[in-house]
């Protein structure tokens, strides 16, 4: 069900429009001069939010290995709204969100549930940041304008999938038409052969020529262990050296485990550590090291950076059970070069954050000045697919008191022994509120971040301590933010940003929304104990 986009109180003239955009094109042509060209994804807006802001900390690394421009979609899907669909619909462009994303994911929900809100996607990132960072970027309606289009809302698809014959105009500087390479999907990091990394170069200056000598006893005992892996490529730092120990004269030297292994054709790889075994959150919170053959090493750069097409694609959907960035790292510089993308450079637009920073303080007032607590729980469709902890909302509450519990304890022990150890992440700060506020108080309400919209259910929480999002916001508050907090993706944003201010956090490691809260908190500096998911 698809209505007209909402009225605008006044409209220049059409000259001073078209000067305007004139500007502003020649200001992304001189910030795309500086690149190799584009790279593009083919997007999938119907994963929701924290799914394809994953997708675009990726993409954003993978355009600055090929020193290329990232071609963003215009908009995004939001979920639900929170007032009526009559209403909602004269704030934000409806569709039936199955036949506009080409997917089948939401054809046995309610009529009312299938619904789905097209959302500008610079209300949900800060883009002027992201080009400031370093990072260039355009919309997709940018990059069709730029190619010589006139009617880029007509033509970007509803599906965020890049449209391999009708996107490719002409290029200004000669005319010619624009030209395409695509990465096929299967090329990328084929499962079971290859382990897609960021550079090849630093093993080559560290090892010298790959050689292919990964033969004899040790490694055949480390291929046995890779090939017992879900991902067949690699093996955890801990288990390759159990199979070198013999070899070594300080089994605990890292140093010397490294440099065995590559004379051995293996090679130690960067990324970071999941939850329970699970990468469904994609935190930078926790570097990990992975061991990987040699023959198997492809480089992101290596591989692609040659290419001189004006636009590099990258077919298909890479999010689900992949490391974050996608790949794997060669260096610890590289590693932390990317959770500075995660951490520093994709972030909510400034709105956003100063709500939710009140919000937060809002929270702290209602605890009397004390430090305060915070969960999040899935919404009853996730209940339906089974990516839940428990199968009611009156379990999920019991498990959420039992780790609020033990976050109680976290908090009094960081305050007497006047003590924060953050995550490791660059460049933290320690939040030294942590043991400069008195800790909580038995009896506490704790905030509740969730997508729950069932008046009964809410009700109940609210009766058992639970202080939601609504409770925090007054009239005043939702009148200046404007009609975009009546979109639950961008109120759950706003979430997001509270739940990253609390002393103590918790949450299902299927639970998307949790990986930026973790990534939040360790930035702000958080003691890496007080975020807990399991």
């Amino acid at each position: 069900m698809a209505t007209a986009v909402r009225q605008v109180p006044s409209i220049p003239s059409q000259g001073s429009a078209d000067h305007e955009e004139t500007d502003e094109l020649d200001e992304l042509r001189g910030m795309i001069s500086h690149t190799k060209g584009y790279f593009a994804r083919d997007w999938s807006l119907s994963s929701g939010w924290n799914n394809m802001r994953y997708t675009v900390e990726a993409a954003l690394e993978q355009s600055r290995l090929l020193n290329r421009t990232l071609i963003l979609p215009s908009f995004v899907y939001a979920r639900a709204c929170e007032g009526k669909i009559e209403l909602c619909s004269t704030l934000a462009p409806t569709v039936k969100g199955g036949d506009a994303m080409h997917s089948n994911i939401r054809d046995t929900l309610p009529p009312e549930q299938q619904i789905a809100y097209r959302v500008p996607i610079d209300i949900m990132i800060d883009i002027p940041h992201l080009r400031r960072s370093g990072h260039p970027v355009v919309l997709t309606s940018e990059f069709l304008r730029l190619s010589g289009f006139t009617n880029p809302e007509v033509l970007e698809t509803t599906s965020g999938h890049f449209d391999r014959d009708k996107y490719l105009g002409v290029r200004p500087t000669d005319g010619k038409n624009v030209t395409l390479f695509v990465v096929k999907n299967n090329e990328y990091d084929l499962k079971g052969s290859v382990a897609r990394v960021d550079r090849v170069q630093p093993l080559v200056e560290k090892f010298g020529r790959f050689s292919l000598e990964d033969v004899g006893t040790v490694s055949r005992k480390l291929w046995e262990k890779v090939n017992d892996k879900a991902d067949h490529t690699t093996v955890s730092l801990e288990e390759a050296r159990e199979a070198v120990r013999l070899y070594m004269d300080d089994p605990d030297n890292d140093h010397e485990l490294e440099d065995i292994l590559g004379t051995m054709g293996w090679v130690v790889l960067h990324t970071w550590d999941g939850w329970l075994g699970m990468d469904w959150l994609e935190t930078v919170v926790q570097p990990v090291k992975r061991v990987a053959p040699l023959r198997s090493i492809r480089g992101w750069h290596d591989d692609y950076n040659y290419i001189d097409h004006d636009v590099v694609l990258l077919e298909g959907n890479f999010h689900s059970g992949r490391k974050p960035g996608t790949m794997f790292f060669t260096t610890p510089e590289a590693r932390d070069a990317y959770a500075k993308i995660v951490l520093d450079a994709v972030r909510p637009i400034d709105k956003i954050r100063r709500l939710g920073d009140h919000l937060a303080e809002n929270m702290r007032q209602r605890v009397g000045g004390r430090m305060w607590m915070a969960a999040h729980i899935q919404p009853g469709n996730f209940v339906q697919a089974g990516l839940v902890a428990e199968q009611s909302i009156e379990d999920h509450l019991i498990r959420i008191n039992e780790h609020l519990a033990n976050g109680s304890f976290v908090l009094h022990n960081i305050h007497e022994r006047r003590g924060v150890t953050t995550s490791q992440v660059p460049n933290v700060v320690p939040d030294l509120t942590q043991f400069t506020r008195e800790p909580p108080k038995a009896g506490d309400p704790f905030f509740l971040g969730t997508d729950e919209r069932s008046p009964n259910y809410l009700n109940w929480l609210k009766r058992n301590n639970a202080i939601l999002v609504s409770d925090l916001l007054s009239p005043q508050d939702r009148l200046e933010f404007g009609w975009p907090i009546m979109i639950t993706d961008v109120l759950g944003l706003i979430e997001q940003v509270v739940l990253s201010h609390s002393y103590y956090f918790y949450a299902h490691p299927m639970n998307s929304c949790a990986g930026g809260v973790v990534n939040m908190r360790a930035k702000n500096g958080k003691d890496w104990r007080t975020s807990w998911v399991d």
